[in-house]
């Protein structure tokens, strides 16, 4: 029963994390709607994808724990590079790729090259988000209820950054103001 709750929440995760990510970009944006019409609308349009993109994300994640057991045999210093260079490849999937997956239509591969070149060519956004991540990682340590907090701050304040990003980039035409009609 474990592995196939374990396998049904591996193979949701993406698409799960694209319905978060749509939820907290209309709540940026300041979107009224039904919360259950976005997500299903959401789900409707990037299910299929970003259950793709989300069972990289698995892979990824499965190579990081693989590499994250040598470290008794082996030491730490042996595994940390390619654990550091692991939990970029999760980041640049979590936060460039999936959010690209809820906001264009591509096909997945030009998605998932699209995250990482954004990710890897605005290196400041990049650090600035694995800086965040860390921080709240050490707050959700330390105060374990805030796990039910922190993920949602950091999620809203990274779809704020994208959303001010993709305009300033003309990548999206800015939202209209309720208040310019």
């Amino acid at each position: 029963m474990f592995w196939a709750a374990s396998l049904a929440l591996a193979v949701t995760a993406g698409a799960g994390t694209v319905v978060a990510y749509e939820l907290c970009r209309r709540c940026v944006l300041g979107k009224d709607g039904s919360q259950w019409a976005v997500a299903r609308e959401a789900w409707r349009q990037s299910g299929k994808q970003a259950t793709l993109v989300g069972l990289v994300v698995v892979v990824v994640a499965a190579l990081g724990i693989v590499t994250l057991s040598f470290v008794p045999t082996v030491g730490l210093s042996d595994v940390l590079i390619p654990l550091i260079i692991i939990t970029l490849f999760l980041i640049l999937l979590l936060f460039w790729c999936l959010p690209l997956v809820a906001r264009f239509t591509n096909p997945t591969w030009r998605q998932l090259l699209n995250g990482f070149t954004l990710g890897l060519t605005r290196p400041s956004l990049t650090f600035l988000l694995a800086i965040a991540v860390v921080l709240g990682s050490v707050i959700v340590w330390f105060f374990m209820p805030a796990v039910f907090v922190v993920p949602g701050l950091i999620l809203i304040w990274w779809c704020f950054l994208l959303e001010r990003f993709f305009v300033a980039r003309g990548y999206v035409q800015p939202e209209p103001d309720e208040t310019d009609d």
